[in-house]
């Protein structure tokens, strides 16, 4: 019983800051428009980093600075995204002005990592993500 009353006075906390949240941006009176909005893409290894390469080269060069989060250990997915931005600059020569930055972090889970450890390591790779979140403070 006193597990479900904790449960339910988290839950309505919970609710009570997304509303608020809500209500915050959809009245906020300080819109203005920008040239540029900066994107916030985590790219996984192998080749989930190939598709969201693919979804990105339809983005127009509006959205920059885009800022690619990957694992530290992955080597792969930093040359897959060199070579895009590469791609997309002798593409586009509008392109050329536009900036793109590679973010590291922990990996949240390495092969064959056990179940019970990957919580931990989970855990320690969005604490060190948390601070790049704020200081990138991406658009999208």
């Amino acid at each position: 019983m006193v597990c479900v009353l904790i449960l339910s006075v988290a839950a309505g906390a919970v609710a009570f800051v997304l509303v608020l949240r809500l209500w915050i941006v959809l009245w906020s009176q300080n819109i203005t428009p920008r040239k540029s909005l900066s994107l916030l893409v985590v790219a996984g290894s192998g080749g989930h980093t190939t598709e969201i390469l693919r979804l990105l080269g339809s983005l127009s060069g509006a959205y920059s600075p885009r800022h690619y989060v990957i694992a530290d250990t992955d080597k792969m997915s930093a040359d897959k995204i060199n070579s895009f931005e590469l791609d997309r600059a002798d593409r586009d020569p509008n392109a050329m002005n536009s900036k793109y930055y590679i973010h590291r972090i922990p990996r949240s889970r390495e092969v064959q990592q056990s179940w019970l450890s990957t919580v931990l390591t989970t855990l320690h790779s969005m604490w060190l993500s948390f601070p790049l979140i704020h200081r990138v403070k991406p658009d999208l």
